[in-house]
């Protein structure tokens, strides 16, 4: 659902194409950071004592419980956890 009007999409398409691939790239990459942040942000506000891991597993489960099946879900976070703590031998929050 849009609730833009047409005249105003077109506007905007009209002043990013303007810009430069590269100052387009740029504005795609803070884009999907401002959605992880805000993503966090949510988890955050439910769980405020949550580790580092668990945050990165809550956002995978955020982005990717509708791609794969629940078994590779949960193939893939004991791999991310497993990781995770191969390389952070402390149990930091």
């Amino acid at each position: 659902m849009l609730d833009t009007p047409n005249n105003i999409l077109d506007k905007q398409r009209e002043i990013l194409f303007q810009k430069s691939i590269a100052e387009r790239f740029l504005i795609g990459a803070e884009v999907i950071d401002f959605g992880r942040v805000v993503v966090e942000s949510s988890i955050r506000r439910n769980h405020p004592t949550i580790s580092k891991i668990d945050l990165k597993v809550e956002v995978f489960k955020r982005y990717y419980t509708s791609v794969f099946s629940t078994d590779e879900l949960e193939r893939i976070i004991q791999s991310m956890v497993k990781y995770y703590y191969s390389k952070h031998q402390t149990l930091d929050k």
